[in-house]
């Protein structure tokens, strides 16, 4: 559990820079191999996810509608994850930010905490059903250019409940450094959202809408399974701490604003494409998106694994040794990657989501290095901001949404989905420079004299 990773070695207790030479810690080189094994679980998981998404455009793309379905898919994919990132990311980094500081000392209070999280979940959930069933018609027409592609809406809408929902039992696991749990669920739910694509496929076609009817009820199975196999206090959601709930409130008032702007703001980019130039183009720019994911989830997994402990690094004046260690790691291998999609961009789209999707080449090369020189540098830095700093956190991000907003309509307009990726690229340059710096000067102020 957490509290044995903050025990001192034995000999006596050191200071947090002891135990060892370069920039790590006793407890943070532990830290590390954690972080390290958690990771590379999550990258073998992630590893069969993207040969099934991979798989899956490659099955839609020969169709004869391909291209326009491609664009569904990946739409009503990046509706589901703005929601449920948007709406279950604060309650994920609230939970992160209390439990494990109660742990030890009240874990009756801890579990209050993250039940409240959960009672959140639901009501946020059930909300969001609600609005994407009576919301479908109008959504379709206006950002699909098809109302009669409103049973997608409400699909999305369906699976992104349930991946909150989902999400919270991920976020008490690993709040509690419980991480055999945690991979065992994401492993579990790997393998049944990759057997439901594989029925669709052979039983009634792939295409956009019995993808995510696999997706979602893949997630629905595990979900129960999740909720029964947790502790009888922590299923008795129906218990509301009130206390608990307000201190939780008083959290999410600036962060949860922050993390639904941000959450827009990673796919403004596609929702202004399709309104702006038809599903089609978003097809090609869509189906890029799996390879783009790669790098961006591999951080975070990384950083999940760091997360209950940026705050207690940050106290003790170990944040900053920590974080520019890593990048003497991180910048050469982002330098690396770029120069890789640079030269073999035809051949990654040929081998990968197939020949169709061929003319998206040179807006892999620029959605690549926008996303590997961010993952280089900001995903340790934004989890500090966001943890520590809330008002600043929604402060860039609204220096976010006004640069890829502005660069995007001045640009996508005349050159499309290449447009798109520059705007991309403008907005990840500029937040990234000013994460760094919130980071970086908040470290600084929280180390004791």
């Amino acid at each position: 559990g957490y509290p044995q990773m903050a025990k001192p070695p034995r000999g006596g207790a050191r200071s947090p820079g002891a135990g060892g030479g370069g920039f790590l810690s006793q407890n943070n080189r532990l830290l590390a191999w954690q972080t390290i094994g958690v990771t590379l679980g999550r990258i073998v998981l992630l590893g069969f996810w993207f040969v099934a998404v991979i798989w899956s455009y490659r099955q839609i793309g020969a169709q004869p509608d391909g291209i326009a379905q491609a664009g569904f898919l990946a739409l009503a994919l990046a509706g589901l994850k703005l929601f449920s990132s948007a709406l279950s990311d604060p309650l994920d980094t609230d939970v992160l930010r209390q439990v494990p500081r109660f742990l030890a000392s009240d874990p009756q209070r801890a579990v209050a905490v993250w039940r409240s999280a959960q009672q959140l979940r639901i009501a946020i959930s059930a909300i969001l059903i609600c609005a994407a069933a009576l919301l479908a018609r109008p959504i379709a027409a206006q950002f699909m250019g098809d109302a009669t592609q409103a049973p997608l809406v409400i699909l999305a809408g369906i699976a992104a409940a349930l991946e909150i929902l989902f999400r919270g039992h991920l976020a008490d696991c690993q709040s509690r450094n419980r991480f055999t749990r945690f991979l065992t669920y994401e492993a579990a739910l790997q393998v049944l959202r990759i057997t439901g694509l594989v029925v669709a496929a052979l039983w009634f076609g792939l295409n956009a809408k019995t993808f995510l009817t696999a997706y979602a009820i893949a997630t629905f199975a595990l979900l129960i399974v999740a909720y029964l196999g947790t502790s009888p206090d922590r299923r008795a959601v129906w218990r509301v701490d009130v206390p608990v709930m307000r201190d939780s409130m008083t959290y999410l008032r600036w962060v949860a604003p922050a993390m639904l702007l941000s959450a827009v703001v990673e796919r403004l980019d596609l929702f202004l494409l399709t309104s702006l130039r038809g599903a089609a183009e978003a097809g090609l720019y869509g189906a890029l998106l799996p390879l783009l994911l790669v790098p961006e989830v591999v951080a975070g997994f990384a950083t999940h694994a760091l997360q209950p402990r940026i705050s207690e690094m940050q106290g003790g004046g170990e944040f900053i040794p920590f974080w520019t260690g890593l990048l003497k790691f991180t910048i050469p291998l982002a330098v690396v990657a770029i120069l890789g999609v640079f030269f073999l961009a035809e051949p990654l789209i040929s081998l990968t989501i197939g020949p169709a999707f061929l003319a998206a080449a040179p807006v892999l090369r620029v959605l690549a290095t926008a996303v590997l020189l961010w993952v280089g540098l900001v995903p340790v830095a934004l989890a500090l901001v966001v943890m520590s700093r809330p008002r600043v956190t929604l402060g860039i991000t609204l220096v976010q949404a006004c640069v890829i907003g502005t660069i995007g309509m001045a640009l996508i307009p005349a050159h499309g989905a290449l447009g798109a990726a520059w705007a991309v690229l403008a907005m990840r340059v500029i937040a990234g420079a000013m994460i760094c710096a919130a980071a970086l000067l908040g470290a600084r102020k929280a180390v004791p004299a």
